[in-house]
């Protein structure tokens, strides 16, 4: 076989995996549309019958979008990371909103050919017609909130606000189609899909984002690391969690008579020893929240939920590993480093910072080294040696060939970072990140 064809084909045998827990959500997604579409006939080369295909297909994308809102970790596994559950929540979304869009245009211009102030009507709110206004209504608050929450940058906790007010748009949806349903199978898929969605909407909203659900612990030690940066330690005070090196939790913190919590979680990746019982947490002041957490006293309660985390895949262990992390997000490699025996493969480990005084955990890592022959330290500054480009890693870590790419840090240096190894002929199926967790 040709070599480059050869390569295409090892890569799609190798990401396929990773790639079919998305399949499986459009599968579902589009169930309705399917099922209208086998038994539509001539209808379906129409433009009524287009506008139908859109309807079913965007209700079906915005149900399962919903779906995947759901911080599950029987998800973050099937994904292989929470963050690849909501950025095929967001694909989702969109989506279904492009179609959404599409869906009054074919209409009309159905009812064009028929009756031109018919279609007039069609695209016009009329509070006569339930049907009509419904729809409208929906359309209208699904493009009131794509645009603020998608189309606008706002701090974390204005847009979790507004995200959450979606609510409104999938509760026009519902109504949309309960006014429309004209008892086919088609439309009865559709409108249970829908209510589906709400409801893990909802679970959402009542049994995960509330900062009171979750295992209790409470924190043992306060440690200031940097300016910005504190160390915690918590203590379960009922069951203990069980997680694996390098993974993160949520983590939302409660009231004490010296402190006052913010009242939201937020993900922390834990640092500590798989064996331990206790948890062990980096913050950074980031925003509202992390800095607030800054002043958190010994004694504060709080809870945790997870663990979620899929940087480090089992099937990559067997290969030798490049870690690249900056600043705050090395964070992962300190739990794992704790677990990794003096025999297994190469690992090197390239903490790349804005300079010497950055690299709070840099002391951290050397110690996991010192015990490790099999474990190297690289040092990329950014006042010194500039950006963390492919040539930089080459001249640290040696070749690339054969080797799996763990990266954690900022979006920008990991998408810059991807870019770089994808160009560099790197398979996407051999670079691991952690992406999207805050929301």
């Amino acid at each position: 076989m040709v070599p480059c064809l050869q390569k295409a084909k090892d890569e799609l045998v190798l990401t396929l995996p990773a790639r079919l827990p998305l399949l499986v959500a459009t599968a579902l997604a589009v169930t309705p549309t399917l099922t209208w579409a086998c038994s539509a006939g001539a209808d379906a080369l129409t433009w009524h019958g287009f506008a139908r295909f859109t309807g079913f297909a965007a209700a079906g994308l915005f149900a399962v979008s919903m779906l995947l809102m759901l911080r599950l970790t029987w998800l973050d596994r099937a994904f292989r990371g929470l963050g690849h559950v909501y950025q095929a929540h967001h694909a989702l979304g969109v989506a279904g909103f492009l179609l959404l869009l599409v869906h009054p245009l074919a209409l009309a211009l159905g009812a064009l050919r028929v009756e031109p102030a018919a279609a007039l009507r069609l695209l016009w709110p009329d509070p006569s017609s339930k049907v009509v206004f419904s729809g409208w209504l929906a359309l209208l608050l699904f493009l009131f909130f794509f645009v603020v929450t998608v189309a606008q940058r706002m701090p974390f906790r204005r847009w979790r606000r507004w995200h959450r007010a979606m609510g409104l748009s999938y509760g026009a949806m519902v109504w949309h189609l309960v006014t429309a349903y004209r008892g086919s199978v088609a439309a009865g898929l559709a409108l249970g899909l829908v209510t589906l969605g709400v409801l893990g909407f909802a679970h959402r909203l009542l049994a995960e984002d509330p900062p009171w659900r979750g295992l209790r612990y409470r924190i043992t030690s306060v440690r200031r690391r940097g300016p910005k940066v504190v160390d915690l330690v918590l203590e379960p005070l009922d069951k203990a969690l069980r997680f694996e090196a390098g993974q993160f939790v949520y983590l939302a913190m409660r009231d004490s008579p010296d402190y006052r919590a913010c009242g939201e979680s937020h993900p922390y990746t834990l640092t500590g020893h798989p064996d331990d019982p206790r948890l062990r947490v980096s913050v950074k002041a980031l925003g509202f929240c992390t800095r607030h957490v800054q002043d958190v006293t010994v004694g504060t309660e709080a809870v945790v939920q997870g663990p979620f985390g899929g940087l480090f895949p089992p099937k990559t262990q067997s290969r030798p590993q490049v870690w690249i992390g900056g600043g705050i997000g090395v964070t992962p490699f300190l739990g794992r480093a704790s677990i990794i025996a003096a025999d297994e493969p190469s690992i090197d480990i390239v903490y790349c910072a804005a300079n010497e005084g950055a690299a709070l955990y840099l002391e951290d890592l050397r110690a996991f080294a010192r015990d490790r022959s099999n474990m190297r330290i690289h040092t990329i500054y950014e006042d010194t040696d500039g950006l963390p480009t492919i040539s930089a890693i080459e001249s640290r870590v040696g070749s690339l060939e054969g080797k799996e790419f763990m990266l954690a840090g900022p979006p920008a240096m990991i998408d810059a970072l991807r870019r770089a190894l994808r160009a560099h002929g790197v398979p996407a199926s051999r670079i691991h990140a952690e992406e999207g967790m805050a929301r």
